[in-house]
């Protein structure tokens, strides 16, 4: 008798254990950050777009751009640049292609969206002469202002601007009703300060003193386009600045591509987006339960049982 009861108490722990760890397995698998089972279509999405600047030489721009797609006429060419965006990778891993810079920004759709990396470099552009104010006061008390010009080695500058030497990404995306298509409406550029140039100079009795005004590059992109979630497209091609002469450099050319996804905030990293269906598909696959842990081998108590 003793030895049956024995039995059927490790028996009941043994079943009430396994259906503990089966109970936590598929709770911590069925967990939803947002406390309620959603499908795909019915959640929140957000825009992830990123934008690079490649830079080649001409020539190898030229070799690309003259590719054929076998698979599209040229009438008809696709608008998925993910092949040509791969042949960059490969051409920067040998060191024929430079990434010179990477923008990327979240927001929602029909929210603008701004991002900067850049240096405030602010400089005169309005300059006076220097003045100085004298006040005298006359025999019956009044005071009098007079204003004399003096000559100084320095101009005083009267008028500032601010100019963002750097990259900026600016951005209005729209989701489309399809869930699939994103309209874009971006103006990514990059500012480079190539130089200075003297536009006068001031003189006096002790010499004189050159105005000198900032130079600026701009590589800037100002479109409108349709593009798939999730798929690069090649927006421009810009050439860059040569740092000789601070010119346009007509022998490199540099990509500029952007690639827009969709990020749903309420989605678990380990979830896979599933097509339209219903609801109950997707809380069907949701509730699906993890594996079984494999069986351990029975210990020595369950083994005299069989006596």
């Amino acid at each position: 008798m003793k030895r049956e009861l024995v039995a059927l108490a490790v028996f009941f722990l043994s079943g009430t254990s396994g259906a503990l760890c089966q109970q936590t397995a598929d709770e911590s698998t069925a967990f939803n950050p947002l406390g309620r089972e959603l499908p795909i279509q019915e959640m929140d999405k957000q825009i992830r777009l990123q934008v690079e600047w490649i830079e080649v030489s001409h020539e190898t721009y030229t070799e690309l751009m003259a590719e054929d797609d076998p698979e599209h006429p040229a009438t008809h060419r696709s608008g998925n640049d993910g092949p040509l965006r791969a042949r960059l990778a490969e051409l920067a891993g040998r060191g024929e292609a430079e990434i010179l810079d990477t923008a990327m920004v979240i927001c929602r759709s029909g929210q603008r969206a701004k991002v900067e990396s850049i240096h405030e470099y602010i400089y005169p552009t309005e300059y006076d002469h220097p003045e100085i104010v004298r006040t005298n006061s006359d025999p019956e008390g009044k005071k009098q202002t007079n204003t004399v010009k003096e000559s100084a080695p320095l101009p005083i500058p009267a008028a500032f601007e601010t100019r963002n030497v750097g990259t900026t990404l600016e951005v209005d995306p729209v989701i489309g009703a399809d869930d699939v298509t994103i309209d874009l409406n971006l103006a990514p550029e990059i500012v480079y300060l190539a130089g200075e140039s003297e536009w006068g100079e001031f003189e006096n009795r002790e010499g004189s003193v050159p105005v000198k005004m900032p130079i600026f590059f701009t590589m800037k992109v100002t479109t409108q386009l349709v593009t798939i979630a999730g798929q690069y497209a090649l927006i421009s091609a810009n050439s860059p600045m040569n740092e000789d002469t601070g010119l346009p450099d007509r022998g490199r050319k540099v990509f500029v591509l952007v690639k827009a996804d969709l990020v749903l905030p309420g989605l678990p990293p380990e979830r896979e987006p599933k097509p339209a269906g219903s609801k109950e598909k997707a809380k069907a696959t949701s509730d699906k339960p993890a594996p079984k842990p494999k069986a351990k081998p029975e210990s020595t108590p369950r083994a005299t049982v069989r006596f």
